[in-house]
């Protein structure tokens, strides 16, 4: 999978939970017989009316093929209507594309794997994924990413962080505008994992008093503070946080 949509959408207050079973139930198997792959089902800590998901595809031709065939389709059009009943906004859309191996995100974790859990279910031993937005000085996302998987990275690992994956916006340009994405030339977006919430505050408060060798080093070329979503695995997400001790 060489792309990747990280998908924040906001939801009618109080709908989270019929929305999330509904979702898995009618929506990981018939986008995976399109070529899609959900690999990531989430609620966002501190936005009970958030629901965030990542989908991948092999490549942008493949991307086209499976949205035209999936919402063109009789199982989307059966269901457009009650799952647009319970949608407020779903256009927060991040098209990325992947710095690193993509097997990392899910940590060799397969559908078949997750398809006997209960649809709609949060884990409680699935950890907290975080999402990190790192927008660079202008002109200068190409030193910032370099700096990440030179320094910061390695920093990172070292800490006891879990670093799922690393990314940037996809360029080309979107060939299914029904859909809209964000194509934000200056941003990094880091992907990470924690045993639980208390693991994640820890570290992240040691990286933060580093300085330069923690994430200072990263914010000459930053626009912006960091931005972070915080986010909890349900037990069908095939990312979160891995349990077989690996980085």
């Amino acid at each position: 999978m060489t792309v990747l949509e990280l998908r924040n959408y906001l939801l009618r207050p109080g709908a989270a939970a019929d929305f999330i079973r509904h979702f898995e139930q009618h929506f990981l198997d018939s986008q995976r017989a399109e070529g899609m792959q959900p690999l990531g089902q989430f609620t966002l800590e501190g936005e009970p009316d958030r629901f965030v998901w990542i989908r991948g595809f092999q490549d942008m031709a493949a991307r086209l093929r499976g949205l035209r065939g999936f919402y063109g389709g009789a199982f989307w059009l059966e269901r457009r209507e009650a799952t647009n009943a319970m949608l407020l906004d779903h256009e927060n859309v991040h098209l990325l594309r992947p710095l690193a191996p993509i097997a990392d995100l899910t940590g060799g974790i397969t559908p078949e794997a997750r398809a006997a859990e209960p649809t709609g279910v949060l884990d409680p031993r699935g950890g907290v994924v975080t999402v990190d937005f790192y927008r660079s000085a202008p002109a200068a996302l190409d030193a910032l990413v370099d700096r990440f998987e030179r320094i910061a990275h390695p920093a990172l690992i070292a800490a006891g962080h879990r670093i799922l994956g690393h990314f940037v916006s996809e360029s080309r340009p979107n060939d299914y505008p029904r859909l809209a994405v964000i194509q934000d030339p200056s941003l990094l977006v880091v992907i990470g994992a924690y045993r639980d919430r208390d693991e994640c505050t820890r570290l992240r408060r040691d990286w933060r008093a580093r300085g330069p060798a923690g994430e200072g080093s990263m914010r000459p070329l930053l626009a912006s503070d960091v931005a972070t979503l915080y986010l909890h695995p349900t037990l069908r997400s095939l990312i979160r946080y891995p349990t077989n001790g690996g980085q």
